[in-house]
């Protein structure tokens, strides 16, 4: 376990050392921070658009878990996992006594708290943003609270459904292209195939907005749960798989 804990620590400090990952924390802020004024601008010119503070921070939420943070997951595997087989220094992990199996877990541990620290700078600054608009607190801080905790959990699969991606190249912008292509066909594919929209795990990354519907169904929420825990087992056992078989 302290092998594992220290691999872990390593793994985040090697991500957060690459100025790509603080670029696009950076990035993620200032979308953010931009997108509120944009918002507030379009609104007073057009009066039959009504943006509330509650209102802003999911709206935030919806975007960039569908777009903005796919895209920073792929780029961070890619790096992760085929960025370091290209440069070699995948090779030095290995060497060290720690098993490939503790190696691909820290990895993804230290890509979740990746997605993690995303997602709380844009609860933070879109929560600031949504006060300089209003300048009112009338938002209900445990429901936001509550609807970017739950969208960790689609993210995270994700991030494992790029893990697997990204064993079958050897440098990071192949495993990207690949990443992106794949998400956008199913995403595109759920449109014309009836019914796939409601069993492919992509379709769940704006996942508070089915806790907050009106059809509300805790069944069929927890159906949906055990669906998409199902997708991240498969990811990870395959995943871990490829990468045991990989030579370096």
């Amino acid at each position: 376990m302290n092998v594992l804990k220290a691999n872990i620590i390593n793994e985040v400090q090697k991500l957060f050392l690459k100025k790509k990952v603080t670029v696009l924390l950076i990035i993620t802020a200032i979308i953010c921070f931009l997108s509120a004024f944009f918002i507030s601008s379009i609104q007073a010119k057009l009066v039959f658009i009504a943006v509330d503070s509650i209102s802003f921070p999911l709206m935030t939420l919806t975007i960039f878990t569908n777009i903005i943070l796919p895209l920073f997951i792929f780029m961070t595997v890619a790096e992760m996992f085929s960025g370091e087989l290209g440069d070699k220094s995948l090779k030095l992990v290995l060497v060290r006594p720690i098993s490939r199996m503790k190696i691909f877990i820290s990895k993804n541990i230290a890509i979740d708290i990746y997605i993690i620290i995303n997602l709380i700078v844009v609860f933070i600054v879109s929560m600031i943003s949504s006060m300089l608009i209003n300048r009112k607190f009338s938002f209900s801080l445990l429901h936001i609270m509550f609807a970017y905790s739950i969208d960790i959990v689609p993210a995270v699969v994700l991030a494992l459904f790029a893990s697997l991606t990204a064993q079958f190249f050897k440098n990071s912008s192949g495993a990207i292209i690949t990443c992106i292509l794949s998400f956008v066909g199913i995403k595109i594919l759920s449109l014309f195939v009836s019914g796939l929209n409601n069993v492919v795990f992509t379709s769940y990354l704006n996942w508070y907005s089915i806790w907050s519907s009106g059809q509300f169904s805790f069944l069929r929420t927890i159906n949906t749960l055990f669906m998409v825990l199902a997708y991240g087992v498969i990811f990870f056992t395959a995943g871990y798989y490829f990468f045991d078989k990989k030579e370096v």
